[in-house]
């Protein structure tokens, strides 16, 4: 590729491609060592000094530990202005050179191979030990039986340095945090545009799916109904009422993610799913579109003066009252 075909590709005197065409640019650029040992430099300089809007050609130089002057300048005229910009005070990546930098450091591509670990719990189909395993960037928890729990894409930095009980609670914060992206439509890897179906497969508990499938970057992911339900606030009220919280509790240990659901209606499509703690029963409706609609709360009857827990929180949606009087709230 000639400069004038390079420039091009990276977008320097023309519009680039359209943003739903893959590009390989970036790649093409950090295939040559020299440009990622400045993207590098450039990333630590500025982690190291935040409040520095950028650093002099001579000092990047020196701290990329380029010798030769003129090629320095080449390769770092190549990633401007792209993923390299020139500011008063001299070089500093661009938001895209940051993202850039981001998905090298990841470690995507990179071949590790991590347990299987004997983890402190039990399946709760079998009741036999869970064991984790980090292989081909994916971290699964399952048993001796197979039954495996939610199970997702981890970039290798993830588990470096880290033990894998603690790449288990990133991965779980990751997981739903994707729930999140694919209940607004929108795919978690690309921001493209996913179709979400329906389905129910044969398994003996969390059989009932929403399958998610991205337009742009093919990537196509699974998870319980329940396991999009976990952010809703009635939910992360309800647990946090008998003593659990949401976020930091083990997703093989809430019972909601594994719930099974009562068909409803047909059509519309309706789905309910229930869990109970100490005596007391959270219900949800889950539409056609995976939103909850609305949510009951039953179990205590006699609750001596229920006072609102914020001043801007009223009795007539304060769950403590609501279990009082077997009422239901709407949260959509």
């Amino acid at each position: 590729m000639d400069d004038a075909e390079e420039n091009k590709a990276v977008g320097r005197g023309s519009t680039g491609p359209p943003v739903t065409q893959l590009s390989l640019a970036p790649f093409k650029l950090v295939t040559e060592e020299t440009r990622a040992t400045i993207l590098g430099t450039l990333a630590s300089y500025q982690a190291e000094n935040p409040h520095d809007s950028g650093i002099g050609f001579n000092e990047l130089r020196e701290a990329a530990g380029i010798g030769d002057s003129g090629k320095f300048n080449y390769h770092l005229d190549k990633l401007q202005p792209a993923y390299v910009k020139q500011t008063e005070s001299g070089y500093a990546l661009t938001n895209a050179g940051v993202s850039l930098v981001g998905t090298l450091r990841a470690g995507v591509g990179a071949e590790t191979v991590r347990g299987p670990e004997t983890l402190d719990a039990a399946c709760s189909i079998c009741d036999t030990e869970l064991t984790v395993r980090y292989e081909d960037a994916i971290l699964s928890v399952s048993c001796e039986n197979d039954h495996s729990d939610p199970r997702d894409y981890l970039p290798p930095r993830a588990v470096d340095g880290r033990t894998l009980q603690e790449a288990v609670s990133l991965q779980k914060r990751r997981t739903m945090h994707d729930c999140e992206f694919i209940r607004e439509g929108v795919c978690p890897a690309c921001f493209d545009d996913v179709e979400c179906k329906y389905t129910v497969l044969d398994a003996p508990q969390a059989s009932h799916v929403l399958v998610a499938t991205c337009e742009g970057c093919g990537r196509v992911s699974g998870s319980p109904l329940g396991m999009y339900l976990l952010r809703e606030p009635p939910v992360v009220a309800f647990y946090h009422d008998h003593g659990v919280d949401v976020t930091e509790t083990p997703l093989w240990t809430l019972d909601l993610v594994i719930a099974e659901p009562t068909l409803r209606s047909e059509d519309p499509l309706q789905l309910s799913l229930s869990v109970e703690r100490d005596g007391e029963q959270l219900t949800l409706v889950v539409d056609e579109a995976h939103n909850c609609s609305t949510v009951s709360v039953l179990g205590s009857t006699d609750i001596p003066g229920c006072t609102p827990r914020s001043p801007r929180q009223s009795v007539s949606n304060c769950s403590q009252c609501l279990r009082g009087r077997g009422l239901s709230l709407t949260t959509r």
